[in-house]
C-alpha cells in the first residue's frame, strides 16, 4: 500500500503503473494528505480498449466527419442586425474612449 500526493502522482504516473501491475498493491492518492482516490490492479480479465473502441487503435482508419452541429457559419442568415444601431454604438464607445485619454493640464 502506498500513498503518494496528487501533484507527485502527475510528475510518477508511470512508476505507479508499474506498481499496480502487482495484483495485491494499492495506491492511494493523497491531496493535503487526505486519501481521495484508491488506485488498484484491475484482476478481472478484459478486452483490450481497441477491440472496443477502433478509435483509439493507430492502425484503424477513419473518415473525419465532422459534426454538423458544430460547423461554422450554420446559422448564417438566420440572425439580422440594425447598422444603424451598431453605427451609434461604435461612436459611443470611441466617445467614451477619447474622454479617458483626454489630456488633462
Amino acid at each position: 500500500m502506498k500513498y503518494i500526493n496528487v501533484i507527485d502522482a502527475k510528475d510518477q504516473f508511470s512508476y505507479l503503473v508499474n506498481l499496480l501491475c502487482d495484483p495485491q498493491e494499492e495506491v492511494y492518492l493523497t491531496l493535503g494528505g487526505k486519501p481521495i482516490i484508491k488506485m488498484t490492479p484491475i484482476t478481472e480479465n478484459l478486452p483490450r480498449v481497441e477491440e472496443k473502441n477502433p478509435a483509439l487503435n493507430p492502425e484503424h482508419k477513419s473518415e473525419h466527419k465532422p459534426d454538423p452541429r458544430r460547423v461554422f457559419g450554420i446559422a448564417k442568415g438566420t440572425f439580422t442586425f440594425d447598422d444603424e444601431l451598431f453605427d451609434a454604438l461604435d461612436a459611443e464607445i470611441w466617445r467614451e474612449v477619447a474622454d479617458s485619454y483626454e489630456v488633462k493640464r
